[in-house]
């Protein structure tokens, strides 16, 4: 480390600057969660990892109604109008339960529409 005196502050600062920002989602997160009597639409967050089939076991055991799958696949969006649902997910494996987006984040979905409306004021 010697030939690059100035790196080592960089590094120092940068992992700092991580687990600073590690700690405060850890917070927020936490906070986010919804509380074990929730139901309606949510996420259901299961371990980084965790199948889709294993999730999708997890979700029906829970007895919520697996809307879709996100990009990521241990999260997924699911349904229930029973209260309890979030507590029932939590108990199934999954590590919290978080209100629905409200628009569906998707690879090139800004494109997709674009494309549609394009397509829409050229036709005849």
């Amino acid at each position: 480390m010697r030939a690059w005196p100035g790196h080592r502050l960089a590094l120092s600062l940068f992992l700092g600057g991580l687990a600073i920002w590690i700690s405060v989602m850890a917070v927020v997160m936490r906070h986010a969660a919804l509380p074990a009597e929730a139901s309606g639409t949510m996420l259901a967050v299961f371990e980084p990892g965790t199948t889709g089939d294993q999730a999708f076991a997890s979700i029906t055991r829970a007895g919520a109604r697996p809307i879709r799958e996100t990009a990521f696949g241990f999260i997924w969006v699911v349904a229930d109008e029973q209260p309890g649902l979030a507590g029932r997910l939590e108990r199934e494996g999954a590590i919290g339960a978080y209100r629905d987006l409200p628009l569906s984040p998707t690879i090139a979905g800004c494109f997709a529409l674009a494309d549609a409306k394009m397509a829409n004021l050229w036709a005849p």
